[in-house]
């Protein structure tokens, strides 16, 4: 299946749906240039491995599911791995099986996959990109097909890390996390991953954690580059990967905790979204890039 390209205005998006419906490239077009917005993938390496991918969806889940299950109602369910290479079952899905196009049109592309065996989750998803002027907008849904579970949903992008990149992303509290990287105790964000206001990523720290409270906006900027980003979303927590071996860093929009599905208390305590049969749920997503100067 070809590459879809979107474009309206100064950004473009390319989209390949057989490598997880994921974004090979958002590129800013403006004064003649082709700027990444996010880090560029190639074609064939992301239908290897979707992981080079620029962007993509998590759904039914985001990030790990400790012990590879949970008990749900006085029954345990038991997840399979989603990767080989991978101790915990990761991030759902959606990024690892082809979608189809339902419908295109020059500025937008929906998409659409599903699970109907071999998974405690079955379920019907949906995607869509829309491209607007400066803005990527990008919805992603879920109905339940099967028995009651709790779903979360997420997006999943990478993004350039330059020496003098800055991220604001207000959030109330971090979880704290075991050498496997399942969360342990939630507290206040330390020093070097607090970001109320906008600051430059620690440059010898790497963080991989999950961060509750935050209000939906987040801000990029990389002064060397003139460009800032404006995201918003249809959540209250996010995921900060910011591994210091690579010139990338991911910032996750996402429903809930890292192993929210066996957290104390209830699924909902932590974000997930109990849904019966027939049953769905969505999510929207708002990427607006502007030329700064900061």
């Amino acid at each position: 299946m070809p590459t879809l390209r979107l474009e309206d205005g100064p950004v473009r998006v390319d989209v390949l749906p057989e490598a997880g419906g994921g974004v090979l490239r958002f590129d800013w077009l403006g004064d003649g240039d082709v700027v990444p917005i996010f880090r560029p993938g190639e074609p064939d390496a992301a239908l290897r491995d979707p992981r080079t991918l620029a962007c993509f969806p998590l759904v039914p889940w985001s990030n790990r599911i400790g012990g590879g299950g949970f008990v749900f109602e006085d029954r345990s369910v038991e997840v399979p791995l989603t990767r080989a290479d991978e101790p915990y079952p990761l991030h759902g899905h959606g990024w690892l099986m082809p979608w189809r196009v339902v419908s295109q049109t020059e500025a937008s592309a929906e998409l659409a996959a599903a699970v109907d065996r071999g998974q405690p989750f079955r379920y019907s998803a949906r995607l869509r990109y829309t491209v607007r002027g400066n803005v990527l907008h990008v919805s992603l849904s879920v109905r339940n097909d099967g028995a009651p579970l709790p779903f979360g949903l997420g997006l999943h992008p990478f993004f350039p890390r330059t020496p003098d990149v800055r991220l604001q992303a207000r959030a109330d509290a971090m979880w704290q996390a075991a050498q496997d990287h399942l969360p342990t105790v939630l507290q206040a964000p330390p020093a070097d991953a607090d970001f109320r206001t906008l600051r430059p990523l620690a440059a010898g720290a790497a963080i991989n954690h999950s961060f509750e409270g935050w209000d939906g906006h987040a801000e990029i900027v990389w002064p060397s580059r003139r460009l800032s980003l404006s995201m918003t979303a249809d959540a209250s927590r996010y995921v900060l990967y910011t591994p210091t071996a690579y010139d990338f860093f991911c910032f996750e929009p996402v429903d809930h905790a890292i192993n929210a599905h066996n957290l104390p208390g209830l699924p909902q305590d932590h974000g997930l979204t109990v849904l019966a049969a027939g049953e769905g749920l969505e999510r929207r997503y708002q990427f607006t890039v502007s030329r700064s100067d900061a």
